[in-house]
């Protein structure tokens, strides 16, 4: 089937998300937040120790102490494995991110959205997705290629930026 003759999804979305529609997200929210905590943490410890001491002298301790044994090469390896590690879980995430923020918005690439940014109506053919999130908000990044005024494809790209306040959690929050 020709491309031309495929079904084109067209959303309208508001700018700010609703409660009802993050819901039934809630669980792989919370779960996607924690993830992004521990990579965090696991990274800024890695590059903290990688910092600590520099190679060269963690080469000649190894050449005069150790011999041939040369455990500060092998922890050094270790860390280059952990670094190549740490990529693959940020695009990971960055793919759960995306999926997540398909999900929640009911959009993906190819379809076509129109929105209020800046005070002016957007209409874009989306291209990608993401979401970040914190405690009681996330923010929807929606990137993909403006239509021009006649209603062609341009050539510009946008990105669109959604906002979901969780106002139970911030009730939640300073009750305590």
């Amino acid at each position: 089937m020709p491309i031309d003759f495929l079904p084109v999804r067209e959303n309208a979305l508001s700018p700010v998300i609703s409660a009802a529609t993050v819901k039934p997200y809630h669980k792989r929210l919370y779960a996607l937040l924690e993830a992004e905590r521990v990579h965090e943490m696991v990274s800024s410890a890695a590059y903290e120790m990688e910092r600590e001491v520099p190679g060269e002298i963690l080469a000649v301790a190894d050449r005069i102490w150790f011999g041939k044994k040369r455990p500060f090469q092998t922890a050094r390896e270790a860390w280059r494995h952990l670094e190549d590690e740490l990529e693959r879980w940020e695009k990971e995430l960055e793919a759960e991110r995306s999926d997540l923020a398909r999900s929640i918005l009911g959009i993906g690439p190819g379809d076509i959205i129109t929105s209020q940014s800046r005070g002016r109506l957007l209409r874009l053919s989306v291209i990608g997705t993401s979401l970040y999130a914190s405690d009681g908000h996330v923010t929807f990044v929606v990137q993909g290629i403006r239509f021009r005024k006649d209603g062609t494809l341009g050539k510009l790209h946008e990105t669109l930026t959604l906002s979901f306040k969780d106002e139970g959690k911030r009730r939640e929050n300073s009750q305590r």
